[in-house]
């Protein structure tokens, strides 16, 4: 409605619907022209008439006439593919030959069609659908033929260039096989050498790895010696070793007033002085001789106050956590052992004593505990290092000869390597060889086979590239033959291919 609307108005019609509708039907049926084509050839032309009495009355009929041979020779123009010459290039002779030659087909089975009329009584038709057939099927026909005709031409091309290729290369094998031959020789010899020089090697490296492997053994039961001599040693520390680590335990949790406490005392009691005695053989601090309370003539030692100067060095704690416990004087130790069993030195009396004085006697009856054991241990620590002593010493020398067997294994697998890679190189040659014998044997049976058809193949390829160029006429009149003459008899289809023929040439 939108497009038809301006027009409409243009033209003073009313814009409502139904009279947009009928100026758009008025429109129609004066612009709409519909034309039939029809061939009054047959009784299909008749039988329509009949059936559809409009197609008289209601149409404008034109009778179209014969086509002249402009136009026969236009259409040929328009729709012939190009022509190509002998040597490939396109011809516009050779097109406009092909082209006149198309309407003396046409033009000649006009008459043709009138002899036979008149002298068989027989009505053919010759339309411009033939003319048109006539150049569709010499189109389709030709584009076949030249694709046929060049593959053909190619194969046998394609074979002559086999054969040469082939002369060719059995000349190459042949100086390829004089050429690996001494390659092989040589190669050869040198694989026999190296693996004799493999084998010496071989020899060499086991007997190496023999010695090494002894040593090993001897080496394994020196270090499971050691081993169960450490173990031994450790076991027995390992009793000591947990006093030893409660009583510096103790140790760490006094504190300066807990030193300052017992330091202070006037009168202490028997558990601590006790106590201060024993820390004080262990540290070597001398008594201080006294006058004895109950015989004034005697004199006494006194350890209390060489107890409060150590009390009060500041390097007091120092002294017992840094203690050489590994190398006690025996002489301390002897010292120390009576106090062990005085009721007063007793751990559960010190402790209620005081606090200061318990730590203190943990530490004397630990360093008494690991002396003990020590002296037990010392001995086998001995053993112990110059069993280690003689396992690194061992091991020094095997791990010398480990490097030996290495470098000679090095050596061997470098030889190894060489020699894969030289008898891969041989068998590569060897496989060289006999592909070129394999393949000269092949190719000069090749050859001695289809000798005789190197020149057969060579006329045939010539033949086909002459074929080529005569498709052009040949396939027009196939062609022409396929659109004109199949109403007609042999006498009538000789006389017009001769003419055909004569007009080709």
């Amino acid at each position: 409605m939108e497009a038809v609307s301006p027009r409409a108005k243009r033209a003073g019609k009313p814009l409502t619907p139904a009279g947009l509708w009928a100026f758009f039907l008025d429109s129609v049926r004066v612009n709409w022209h519909l034309v039939l084509t029809m061939s009054p050839v047959g009784g299909s032309f008749r039988e329509r008439l009949r059936k559809f009495p409009s197609l008289v009355s209601c149409t404008t009929i034109d009778w179209f006439s014969v086509w002249p041979a402009d136009a026969l020779k236009s259409v040929a123009n328009k729709f012939l593919p190009s022509m190509e010459a002998a040597d490939g290039s396109a011809s516009s002779a050779l097109r406009s030959a092909v082209e006149d030659a198309c309407m003396l087909f046409h033009t000649s089975i006009r008459q043709l069609a009138e002899d036979n009329r008149r002298e068989l009584g027989r009505h053919t038709y010759v339309t411009p659908t033939s003319y048109l057939e006539l150049i569709y099927t010499y189109n389709e026909l030709l584009g076949a033929q030249r694709s046929n005709v060049q593959q053909l031409q190619r194969r046998y091309e394609v074979g002559l260039e086999k054969l040469l290729t082939a002369e060719g290369e059995v000349n190459v094998m042949k100086q390829e096989l004089i050429e690996l031959q001494p390659k092989l020789i040589e190669t050869g010899k040198e694989v026999e050498e190296t693996l004799r020089v493999v084998d010496a090697q071989t020899k060499e490296a086991a007997a190496k790895k023999e010695v090494v492997e002894g040593e090993e053994a001897i080496a394994a039961e020196k270090a499971a010696a050691a081993k169960a001599i450490k173990d031994e040693c450790e076991g027995e520390l390992a009793v000591a070793m947990p006093m030893l680590e409660s009583a510096l335990t103790a140790l760490n949790t006094l504190t300066k007033a807990d030193i300052t406490e017992v330091r202070s005392m006037k009168n202490p009691p028997a558990p601590v002085k006790v106590t201060m005695e024993a820390v004080c053989q262990l540290l070597n601090v001398k008594p201080k001789k006294v006058n004895d309370p109950a015989n004034p003539t005697k004199k006494m030692d006194d350890y209390w106050g060489p107890s409060q100067a150590l009390l009060g060095d500041t390097t007091f704690m120092t002294q017992l956590q840094e203690y050489d416990k590994d190398n006690i004087s025996p002489a301390y130790i002897q010292a120390v052992r009576p106090y062990l069993d005085k009721p007063e030195f007793q751990s559960d009396t010190v402790k209620k004593a005081s606090k200061a004085a318990y730590g203190l006697c943990c530490w004397v009856r630990a360093m008494e505990a690991y002396d003990k054991v020590a002296k037990v241990v010392a001995p086998k620590k001995a053993k112990l290092q110059q069993a280690e002593g003689e396992y690194y010493t061992l091991m020094e020398g095997l791990a010398a000869k480990k490097a030996e067997l290495g470098a000679v294994v090095a050596a061997l697998q470098a030889l190894n390597d060489k020699l894969a890679s030289m008898q891969a190189r041989r068998q590569q040659l060897e496989e060289e060889v006999a592909l070129c014998k394999t393949k000269l044997e092949r190719a000069t049976k090749l050859i001695g086979g289809l000798g005789g058809e190197k020149t057969r193949w060579s006329e045939v390829a010539k033949k086909l590239a002459a074929d080529y160029t005569n498709l052009t006429g040949d396939v027009l009149l196939s062609a022409g033959f396929i659109a004109y003459l199949g109403p007609y008899t042999a006498a009538y289809r000789e006389r017009a291919v001769g003419q055909w023929v004569e007009r080709c040439r």
